[in-house]
């Protein structure tokens, strides 16, 4: 991994698989080179939580008291910054940041998009959320959130207004990192936060969808009508027999099936419009968006303001 520390060969499989092992391999090596102070942070603290990396850090990062010398090479990410006890947890022997304090450094520094994984998945972990008690977990998810907002108003200026933008946007109900990028494609671009595992109630029971909104509009005449909007990410993995929700072809086969039948049920509801993502709709978010858009109501494309904070992003990387 670098002079003097040796690991066993890594796993050898999908890109994301390998590039974590090596941001592991890196961090466990770099772990002698701390001063007393120091913690890993940022990237590598989300890491070590297990926190949603949707970029894996080609080097460690740690926050350090002392500045980091600006000029030298260096295989760290060092931030400079002064770590409260309360902000340090230890992990496998590793001085690291606390979920919380990971939360808002990343909310920082890290891309908006990015950002929003981490925010999304640092809060679930802390609240251990569940979608079917959202309604009796309103207050504890109001007061992480302040909690984050005064770590973000209190702590260095730089990347203030992003990390606010990615705080209040933040949803611990989120249950999988793609449903946060599809999430992001659409409040970034302007679209109010959509209901986070909405459910949604048919003649065969109650089924919950990534995302969703709902809209009561009035038309000229005085009448109103009702537009429900619902947005579900479809993994490639999951329904391969052994990698996603499935360990056999006859099990894939009966989970496309029921698939198929919950979402007939769903669109048997005529006010009801479901649209389906994958992979490469959120990792191009015009085309994602514009899908979105073209089963908007009219009025409510009409006032559609995109969050720059969300969009483009206040804050840059740290240099090394």
């Amino acid at each position: 991994m670098r002079r003097g520390a040796l690991v066993p060969p890594l796993p050898v499989g999908k890109h994301w698989e390998e590039a974590e092992s090596h941001a592991l391999a890196m961090i466990a090596s770099t772990r002698s080179k701390l001063s007393n102070d120091a913690a890993f942070s940022h990237a590598s603290a989300a890491l070590l939580h297990g926190l949603w990396v949707l970029t894996v850090p080609e080097r460690p990062e740690v926050s350090q008291s002392t500045r980091p010398n600006m000029h030298a090479k260096s295989s760290l990410w060092r931030h400079h910054a002064r770590l409260a006890h309360n902000d340090v947890a230890t992990l496998d022997g590793l001085r690291v940041t606390t979920l919380e304090r990971t939360i808002a450094d990343c909310a920082r520094t890290m891309r908006p998009r990015d950002a929003l994984a981490v925010a999304d998945s640092g809060m679930r972990a802390i609240l251990h959320a569940d979608r079917r008690t959202k309604e009796a977990e309103v207050a504890r998810v109001a007061e992480l959130r302040r909690r984050l907002r005064h770590m973000v108003d209190t702590g260095p200026p730089r990347g203030r207004r992003q990390a606010r933008a990615v705080i209040a946007a933040a949803d611990p109900y989120a249950e999988s990192p793609m449903e946060t990028v599809l999430r992001w494609v659409a409040v970034s671009r302007g679209l109010p936060a959509p209901e986070v595992q909405m459910p949604v109630h048919t003649r065969g029971g109650t089924f919950y969808v990534d995302l969703g909104w709902r809209w009561t509009l009035r038309r000229a005449d005085g009448s109103t009508v009702v537009y429900v909007v619902l947005l579900e990410y479809d993994g490639e993995i999951k329904y391969v027999p052994g990698e996603g929700l499935v360990d056999s072809v006859d099990g894939a086969v009966a989970a496309v099936l029921a698939e198929k039948h919950r979402e007939d049920l769903i669109r048997e509801n005529r006010d009801h419009v479901l649209r389906r993502f994958s992979k490469g709709d959120v990792f191009d978010p015009d085309r994602a968006f514009a899908r979105m858009l073209s089963v908007l109501p009219r009025e409510v494309r009409a006032e559609l303001t995109p969050v720059p904070e969300l969009l483009y992003g206040t804050a840059l990387r740290p240099h090394s």
